[in-house]
């Protein structure tokens, strides 16, 4: 590699022809080339030449591979370049094999080669500054366009990722706590509905058997009974309100003993008998 040559990583986006940032107006003493300084007639000078001259693009390639005497082949190519904010950027055109690994990261970041007092090839007369290519790297030099660039792009979009997990993992933990909830809520209505099922059967029993002992109700009557009280508490209140005491249940003799067997008094008992015995007469 040619010390001539000014080799700076930055950030990289993945985007076709998106305007990336590649150098910006600074000066840095720490570079393997060499102390430099660029200054906005550098950036300007950069663009310049790269408009003027007869190849209307410049390669991106990995890890500067260009810059040896080997065989590079591209990932992209920077299709234009220009001068914003004391920053140089370029527009590239990735190949679809490129975009694969800038969005797995396994390339995150743009490294500019950087000629100063370059030749022209037909005049060779000095015309400064120049982009010979750019690589594609994962050791920037330029850190203070790591944050800018990098996480400009790529850390907004993280960053929104990571927002949307975390709303995920909310939704997801209040959905499991409105579920749980809900189910407390369904056993809950579960065991008052039971509580009040039974409530109104133990009603329902007392009122019939008032209801019976009061003679309204037939003791074969009970069951029946027992279900229209508990399906319907207002008509079968209403039922008890209009309802005469039974003297003597409907078939039945029951209360005259004797009437129906033959049995009492020698077994010569006659309705006449049971009439006098309803006078009082023994």
């Amino acid at each position: 590699m040619s010390k001539k040559m000014i080799i700076c990583a930055t950030g990289v986006v993945a985007s076709t022809l998106k305007w990336t940032p590649i150098a910006i107006v600074g000066k840095w003493r720490g570079h393997v080339a060499g102390e430099f300084e660029l200054s906005l007639k550098d950036l300007e000078q950069i663009a310049t030449n790269f408009k003027n001259a007869d190849a209307k693009e410049i390669v991106v390639d990995f890890e500067h591979q260009s810059t040896e005497p080997t065989q590079a082949d591209a990932t992209g190519w920077a299709k234009d370049l220009k001068v914003e904010d004391n920053t140089l950027l370029a527009k590239i055109e990735w190949l679809d094999e490129t975009k694969e690994l800038i969005k797995s990261k396994k390339y995150k970041y743009l490294s500019p080669v950087l000629v100063r007092n370059t030749l022209d090839p037909i005049s060779g007369e000095n015309i400064g500054w120049s982009l010979h290519s750019i690589a594609l790297t994962n050791t920037p030099f330029f850190q203070e366009l790591d944050e800018v660039i990098l996480n400009k792009s790529q850390q907004n979009k993280d960053s929104i990722q990571k927002k949307e997990k975390i709303l995920d993992e909310k939704q997801k933990a209040e959905l499991e706590k409105l579920k749980e909830e809900n189910k407390t809520l369904r056993e809950d209505k579960q065991k008052l509905e039971n509580e009040v099922a039974t409530l109104k059967e133990s009603n329902a029993e007392v009122k019939v058997d008032e209801a019976v002992a009061a003679k309204k109700i037939h003791p074969d009557q009970k069951d029946s009974m027992l279900a229209f009280s508990v399906a319907d508490p207002v008509g079968f209140e209403k039922f008890l309100k209009d309802a005469k005491p039974i003297t003597q249940a409907p078939g039945s003799n029951d209360q005259f003993a004797g009437s129906q067997n033959g049995t009492q008094g020698g077994g010569t008992n006659t309705s006449k008998y049971d009439v006098l015995k309803l006078g009082g007469i023994k």
